[in-house]
């Protein structure tokens, strides 16, 4: 868990990343959470937009704001620390349960692929991992991803 601008030890964790290609249509931005296209293990296509509905990661923390344009291909954090951008009128404290947050569709949403807080088990669909850092509204906090299930 380096960060790659300026080479600084975040978590001294393990972080594993795939690289898959975007077919949303549209750009996908960093810390936000995707969903697999339907039969696909390589291609996302679009953000999360429901609570109890699995996540296939979050988008690379470190693209620029303008995201991953369409048809692109980027890393994708599965398991281990990154960052998570928590929805509007949402706030997480240190060692929470985070899920996506449902939001009204799963591209075009300024919701969309946000995350919240919930009563969660790590063997529930919409588990996305436990913050490790606190933040409110809108904010984005470090979390331990663990989306890798067999």
């Amino acid at each position: 868990d380096v960060d790659p601008t300026t080479g600084a030890i975040r978590s001294n964790r393990l972080k594993t990343c795939i690289a898959v290609r975007n077919t949303s249509g549209v750009a996908l931005l960093p810390k936000r959470l995707v969903t697999w296209a339907s039969g696909s293990f390589t291609e996302v296509d679009g953000y999360n937009n429901t609570t109890d509905t699995a996540s296939a990661g979050v988008v690379d923390e470190h693209l620029t704001s303008a995201g991953v344009a369409n048809n692109d291909v980027f890393w994708l954090t599965v398991s281990g620390p990154t960052e998570v951008k928590l929805g509007p009128g949402k706030e997480a404290a240190a060692d929470t349960v985070l899920t996506s947050l449902t939001a009204a569709a799963s591209t075009a949403s300024t919701t969309a692929g946000q995350a919240q807080t919930a009563a969660a088990s790590f063997l529930q669909a919409g588990y996305i991992g436990r913050a490790i850092s606190a933040g409110t509204t809108a904010q984005d906090v470090l979390a331990i991803v663990n989306l890798v299930r067999s």
